[in-house]
């Protein structure tokens, strides 16, 4: 697996990979990508042996991103790293690369802290397992886009 960033050959992908999981997710459209790209830390496809096998997006605290939950972070902590999305295709699920993506962002970061939300209702329960076995801790609760979730951050070690 490799992280490779988004061309615009991939936007078609990214935005049918996002909108089959539209419910988890924040509705995209071209105009929106081209926005999120632009300000993105990371944009990046998750290529495996040259196959489009999903996508990530993160930024930077200090970004112009205009996500609720990114501002509630940024009102709260100075220096992180956001993921808005990631998304793994169905057809490569079930093969560790969502731990993969967070080794390589976690390890890319150059941020002490790593933020994330998830649903809390409707539950997402892989999703809480998930980052509670890998050491995210909920900082916050809020409705966002008509559902709850938990707020999550991670600190990153540094050096």
């Amino acid at each position: 697996m490799i992280l490779r960033p988004v061309s615009a050959e991939d936007h078609a992908d990214v935005l049918a990979l996002n909108e089959r999981n539209v419910e988890l997710l924040a509705p995209l459209d071209e105009d929106r990508l081209d926005y999120l790209l632009g300000i993105a830390d990371t944009a990046a496809v998750i290529d495996v042996d040259g196959a489009f096998a999903g996508f990530v997006i993160t930024f930077a605290s200090g970004s112009s991103y205009d996500g609720e939950n990114f501002g509630w972070f940024t009102a709260r902590f100075a220096d992180f790293s956001y993921l808005d999305r990631v998304v793994i295709h169905e057809d490569f699920r079930r093969r560790g690369l969502g731990s993969e993506v967070y080794d390589e962002l976690e390890s890319t970061s150059g941020r002490p802290l790593f933020a994330l939300e998830v649903n809390l209702d409707p539950p997402n329960d892989a999703s809480l397992a998930f980052h509670h076995a890998r050491g995210f801790v909920e900082v916050g609760q809020r409705v966002s886009g008509g559902h709850l979730v938990s707020l999550f951050l991670k600190t990153l070690p540094t050096g």
